[in-house]
């Protein structure tokens, strides 16, 4: 094929480079997936002319598509199934790959790609750039662009969007972490919440209650309910609704049977049931009628499993509760400590690192708590000698010649103040850590 050389709509080079910048920060800087899109299509236009946008993201662990947008002739489409459009059969796949742009400059004489071929004929495309998006040495997916006649990229607009697949590579890459911190604090609030409700109100119902709207916010869902087998265990009743938008089909106290039900089935097999779709194949009569008056299309239901045992008496129910925080604590330290390991910003790591800190904190008084006995209050003079042995398994010791030790009277303290004085605690001795020993020897007292 020949490359013939295209101009369209000519602009000084330098205004170019500060639509790209500009483009890159306003992606940059996007919380959510559907702003990233916007400001990705809207900024992209400011830079260079297109008439077709196909972005792909790969996951980085499964290299499974695990974004897709797609916009042709100014329209948002809604991408096709793989198995109307495979990737493995186009220039995006190929392009991620290599690792190197995929260049067709005449789409009715190119053999490959066939079915990606017919699909850009339906919109009139007459040649594409599909360029590799990444980060150093990896690779985060495609940024495919095409125009409607052919022969539209020379090798300076070929050269000039390779960069600015580069610098929106970063972008996305920078608004997928901000968006992960963003949950990941999310996700920390709300298992905050929900201790918060356990250890000040032990009422039942209440408890659920909060559970429910807690959940249904940070999971930005537009209802979440909790269902609990009744004792003859054949129905799971409806204990809690959070659904501000209901139009009272589904209601509190509503019985929903095991056998022959979604719910019941996740809560008999013991794994999460999903349904992306509202679809009559795959749902029962009644809920398929129930879930279009209510106007839901979309369910996932998770089952509530306590060691493959029934929970019974309040107490244990409590108790079992508070295990389960106190793992959720040990779980968001992980996610922490993993975006810690990925992060390069060294002002984000020190925030995210003070974060894990706080959340292993706080784990242990949880810890305390389940050996004290369900109390109220906290023997604070017992429960700080234990704070200070988990400093070094919190990476706070960094010096081996610093030597900490405790020596705490007994006094009962009320849950709120033991937190806010564990924190304190433990801030005190991580900023001692750092700075009070240029020699990395001497001694820390807490007392």
């Amino acid at each position: 094929m020949s490359t013939v050389t295209a101009s369209i709509f000519p602009r000084v080079e330098e205004d170019r480079y500060v639509a790209l910048l500009q483009a890159a920060n306003a992606i940059a800087t996007c919380s959510d997936c559907d702003a990233t899109s916007e400001a990705l299509v809207s900024k992209l236009r400011e830079v260079t002319h297109f008439d077709f946008l196909h972005l792909v993201a790969f996951d980085k662990d499964t290299n499974q598509v695990c974004f897709s947008l797609l916009d042709a002739n100014g329209r948002r489409l809604e991408p096709p199934a793989d198995d109307v459009l495979p990737l493995a059969d186009s220039p995006i796949q190929h392009a991620h790959d290599s690792g190197e742009a995929v260049v067709t400059l005449d789409w009715s004489l190119e053999p490959r790609f066939q079915s990606y071929g017919s699909f850009l004929s339906q919109y009139g495309i007459g040649a594409t750039c599909s360029l590799p998006l990444k980060r150093g040495s990896r690779r985060l997916g495609v940024l495919s662009l095409g125009r409607c006649y052919p022969n539209a990229y020379d090798e300076d607009e070929i050269r000039f969007l390779s960069l600015a697949a580069d610098q929106i590579g970063l972008a996305i890459d920078a608004a997928v972490n901000f968006f992960i911190s963003q949950r990941v604090q999310d996700q920390l609030k709300l298992i905050l919440d929900l201790n918060n409700q356990v250890v000040s109100n032990l009422e039942f119902h209440d408890l659920l209650q909060a559970a429910s709207g807690s959940v249904r916010r940070v999971m930005r869902c537009d209802a979440a309910a909790i269902m609990l087998a009744d004792a003859e265990g054949k129905n799971l009743r409806v204990h809690a609704l959070d659904y501000p938008e209901s139009r009272g089909i589904f209601v509190e106290g509503a019985l929903v049977p095991i056998e022959g039900t979604m719910p019941g089935d996740s809560f008999k097999s013991g794994k999460p049931m999903v349904v992306n779709r509202l679809d009559p194949a795959e749902i029962s009569p009644e809920m398929y009628q129930k879930a279009s008056a209510e106007g839901l299309n979309s369910f996932c239901d998770v089952p509530l499993i306590s060691k493959n045992r029934l929970l019974g008496e309040r107490t244990l129910l409590v108790r079992q509760i508070l295990h389960r925080v106190r793992n959720n604590f040990q779980l968001v330290y992980g996610m922490l400590s993993n975006q810690l390991q990925t992060t390069t910003d060294a002002a984000e790591a020190l925030g995210i690192g003070a974060i894990a800190r706080r959340v292993m904190t706080l784990a242990q008084i949880h810890d305390h708590l389940l050996t004290s006995g369900l109390n109220t209050t906290i023997d604070f003079g017992a429960f700080v000698p234990s704070l200070c042995a988990s400093f070094e398994a919190l990476g706070l010791a960094r010096h081996s010649n610093v030597k900490l030790t405790c020596h705490c009277e007994r006094v009962d303290l009320d849950l709120d103040s033991v937190t806010a004085m564990a924190l304190v605690i433990s801030e005190l001795v991580q900023d001692s850590y750092f700075h009070a020993f240029p020699n990395g020897t001497g001694s820390i007292g807490v007392s």
